[in-house]
């Protein structure tokens, strides 16, 4: 008898138990070219590519990095300091609190000829066959796009110059390491590239849509990404009324609705009035037509209204509803009998109330 459905269940509650709701565009994501993908995750637009086997991977290599500061720890070779006087990770941020990380700590006794200077720890896992392909390059920069800038910005923002990079194999435990020296012009290109991410009102160009990247991917990702249809969360990162702050160091994000600043849970939630940033709809944005409460838009020979939800009515459509229409490519002939149920019954085309579809259980 086979029980693999325990496992099975175990990993669908990790999928659901893992928040994609990421506060701030990490430092360790930034080295990534597609800055499309970090602009929609940064306002949480994009779903989840992982699945619960990859995800409990990636917790694994966290457990594994624990380990490795306990092993330096106890062993006294070198100096380790992972945690404040608070006992969190060394954290900084920038652009208003936007753009920021955790470092793994900070090492001395690392290089012989200067022990006291202080150099930025990070500690990585792979599997046996990047973790080979790394001993034949011995060069952990140009192993990893995304770890070296993160590297870089570690070092910037904390302002050290060098940095003791450390990576385990996962099969067989065997270490690598390497130390590597600052270089600012990286540290510089990761700051422009954060802030155009965080400030621009519209997505980058990316991928092609034939691009294996994305075929690899699933529908519901692929579709998203290219902008095919709306994102699965209605929240408020990717509603019209709202920005982020750019002055100050809360990484807070405003409504001009409700002309203050959202929580967090309130960003993740979003209202009733959320109306979708015109630049994530596939039509043609009406702006004569369009006031504070409704946002009108072409698509071939339909007009219709994305509004707020006590304006709902003929043609007129919340973010959710549109979030579905945009599945269909906003083909009203095929939705007309549906409309005509919603209009007359006055209710919604999900099966219940619900703004982010990957918790729908239908």
């Amino acid at each position: 008898m086979s029980s693999m459905y325990i496992f099975e269940k175990i990993d669908q509650w990790i999928e659901e138990d893992n928040d994609r709701f990421r506060a701030h565009l990490g430092m360790s994501g930034i080295g990534d070219d597609d800055e499309r993908k970090s602009w929609l995750n940064f306002r949480w637009s994009l779903p989840s590519p992982f699945k619960g086997r990859m995800l409990r991977l990636f917790d694994l290599g966290n457990h594994i990095e624990d380990q490795m500061v306990d092993f330096i720890t106890r062993s006294g070779v070198i100096d380790i300091s992972a945690v404040d006087a608070q006992g969190n990770q060394y954290r900084a941020s920038f652009i208003g609190g936007h753009f920021g990380g955790s470092c793994d700590g900070f090492v001395k006794r690392v290089i012989e000829e200067n022990p006291d200077e202080v150099l930025v720890f990070e500690c990585k896992s792979a599997n046996d066959k990047r973790f080979k392909e790394l001993e034949k390059m011995g060069d952990y920069e140009g192993w990893s796009k995304s770890y070296q800038w993160q590297l870089h910005c570690y070092m910037g923002c904390f302002g050290l110059k060098k940095a003791l990079a450390v990576v385990v194999n996962k099969n067989t435990s065997e270490i690598y390491s390497e130390v590597v020296d600052f270089n600012p012009h990286i540290w510089e290109e990761a700051q422009e590239r954060a802030t155009r991410i965080i400030t621009s009102d519209r997505p980058p160009d990316g991928m092609h849509e034939r691009d294996w990247r994305l075929k690899n991917q699933t529908p519901q990702y692929r579709e998203t990404y290219l902008g095919n249809r709306l994102p699965p969360s209605v929240n408020c990162r990717n509603c019209k009324s709202c920005s982020p702050v750019i002055d100050g160091t809360d990484a807070a994000w405003f409504c001009t609705r409700s002309n203050r600043n959202l929580t967090l849970e309130e960003q993740k939630k979003g209202c009733p009035d959320h109306l979708w940033n015109p630049h994530m709809v596939k039509a043609d944005m009406i702006e004569e037509e369009s006031t504070e409460d409704m946002v009108a838009y072409r698509a071939g020979m339909w007009k219709f209204h994305n509004v707020i939800a006590s304006l709902k009515g003929e043609m007129k459509f919340t973010s959710s509803e549109m979030r579905e229409l945009s599945k269909t490519n906003y083909d009203f002939g095929r939705m007309k009998e549906m409309i005509e149920a919603r209009d007359q019954f006055d209710g919604e085309f999900t099966q219940i109330e619900v703004t982010d579809e990957d918790n729908t259980p239908f």
